[in-house]
């Protein structure tokens, strides 16, 4: 009787830990978010990519990711035709819970049809640089969010870009050169 009773307080261990370690998922490292903003506001701009937390220590983390950019063909009074695409990468520094400072990259094609000034065709590879400031807000609490697949979570950020490199650019009306110019976000992400 006593080697049943250790057998099945055995057995019932192992089920238990097995179950435990179902239910216990490893931490979320990976994402993917979209910008829910720039599709409406200022609008024909989308914006998307995967994210991956490269280390964490508290609340204290950071974070790299990679994606796209992609402004279709839109007429701008000053310019004439325009659209451009590009690779985006870069690097967030969580400081507080969501609270986080962001280094944003772009690179890719910029086209200028049928230029206003000079009636041309432009190509040029643009290079485009952002500093970031901004919070993630996460849609459920840490213990729910430990028990599911995929974590919702919104984030907005305020900063500025600027157009740091052009290969070929093209004339714009009234315009004395390149400045930082403000941006402002709104992502939808999950979190895996």
């Amino acid at each position: 009787m006593k080697k049943t009773t250790m057998i099945l307080a055995l057995f019932c261990c192992l089920v238990g830990t097995a179950i435990a370690q179902q239910e216990t998922r490893p931490p979320k490292r990976w994402g993917a978010e979209i910008n829910i903003l720039w599709p409406i506001f200022p609008g024909n701009i989308y914006k998307g990519q995967v994210t991956y937390e490269t280390w964490r220590k508290g609340h204290y983390a950071g974070e790299v990711y990679a994606g796209f950019h992609i402004r279709p063909f839109e007429f701008r009074e000053d310019e004439g035709d325009f659209a451009n695409y590009a690779l985006t990468f870069g690097y967030r520094q969580f400081f507080w819970k969501g609270l986080h400072a962001e280094i944003y990259q772009a690179i890719g094609p910029g086209f200028n049809r049928n230029n206003v000034i000079t009636g041309q065709d432009y190509e040029s590879w643009d290079y485009e640089v952002g500093l970031l400031l901004g919070y993630r807000l996460e849609l459920f609490s840490k213990e729910k969010r430990d028990r599911m697949r995929y974590s919702p979570y919104i984030s907005t950020q305020q900063g500025f870009y600027y157009l740091a490199a052009q290969s070929n650019p093209h004339p714009i009306k009234n315009s004395t050169g390149e400045s930082p110019f403000y941006v402002g976000t709104l992502n939808f992400g999950l979190r895996f």
